[in-house]
């Protein structure tokens, strides 16, 4: 190949908006690469304009710009899991590749996760509330205030960048990890067992803590809803760090008022934001943040454009792209 022809278009559909960072990358993409063209469209024109000359594409391409995707190659998706609409059915159908940008958020994720599982673990979660209201009242429950980690079994859904950080980091306080993964060969160090997802429901009954990681595929929509909420132990917790529509919230809501579990450690929810009437708010065991597991954290933008040179230079020499998703399971 003679050279890239890459055109950078909106991380959000439609918005085409300045974007220092984008622009900042590109310059640094032309300083770097001297057989890299890069077009930076500034409206759905321009757009259709600059994809007609490309060969690859950074961004949302959309059903309005698909048509205009006859030489497009590789497209580098804006997230490591883009919401539903990126793949629409002539997308999946073209015989562009698909990358994205897994593996950045690792360690910010992992750590997010375990400052769940610590507050819970020891009822930080609570005794903050109760400092608030200026309350010196030791917990008393039937189930206990603390979970032993080196004797709690913690079930990770999900072992991709983030999960196997998480399982190092859980299996570091001597807790057993058991890892679920659809795709996954190779066992990890730091899990007991890796496992399919339809042996997960065996695992589920006897598991501490249940974590979820994955994305949000037509196969994981809705998957942790009240039938699967009605076989954790009554002390386990859920936390979801993946996407929020593979969890049902009112189910959620239910199993933890009928006690069925413990409490929940969300950052991804069904509806973003969350609404102030939901009922998830007023749960006592329940920590709730708003999809930050990665906000305001170092390196991510550079992490991101490393990706983006090196696939340039893959792609370039014909060499494998890293991060190919399969369309058909947006993942």
């Amino acid at each position: 190949m003679n050279n890239v022809n890459i055109t950078f278009l909106p991380s959000i559909k439609d918005d085409y908006a300045n974007n220092e960072l984008v622009t900042s990358w590109c310059e640094r993409l032309k300083d770097t690469l001297d057989f890299i063209n890069v077009y930076i469209p500034q409206n759905l024109e321009q757009a259709k304009e600059s994809l007609s000359k490309s060969n690859a594409a950074y961004g949302v391409i959309s059903e309005d710009l698909i048509d205009y995707c006859e030489n497009i190659k590789w497209l580098q998706a804006p997230q490591a899991a883009p919401p539903p609409d990126f793949y629409f059915d002539k997308l999946i159908k073209h015989s562009l590749v698909v990358t994205n940008f897994r593996g950045i958020y690792n360690d910010h994720i992992s750590h997010h996760i375990m400052a769940m599982i610590l507050s819970f673990s020891k009822s930080l979660n609570i005794y903050i509330g109760q400092q608030a209201k200026k309350k010196w009242s030791p917990i008393k429950s039937d189930l206990g205030s603390t979970r032993y980690l080196p004797e709690s079994k913690i079930l990770i859904v999900g072992v991709g960048g983030i999960g196997e950080e998480t399982s190092r980091l859980c299996s570091a306080f001597g807790a057993e990890v058991i890892g679920v993964d659809e795709r996954r060969l190779d066992k990890p160090n730091y899990l007991s067992k890796l496992i399919k997802p339809h042996e997960m429901m065996d695992y589920v009954g006897s598991s501490d803590f249940i974590i979820s990681t994955i994305p949000h595929t037509p196969n994981t929509e809705k998957i942790f809803d009240y039938n699967f909420f009605s076989k954790m132990k009554k002390s386990s917790f859920f936390i979801n760090i993946g996407r929020g529509k593979t969890t049902v919230l009112d189910d959620l809501v239910l199993a933890i008022k009928n006690k069925l579990i413990s409490g929940a450690g969300l950052d991804v929810f069904e509806i973003e934001p969350l609404p102030k009437n939901h009922q998830l708010w007023g749960l006592k065991n329940v920590i709730l943040t708003p999809h930050v597991a990665a906000y305001d954290v170092p390196y991510l933008d550079e992490r991101r454009y490393e990706i983006i040179k090196n696939n340039c230079i893959n792609f370039k020499e014909g060499k494998d792209l890293i991060n190919i998703v399969d369309k058909n399971l947006w993942y």
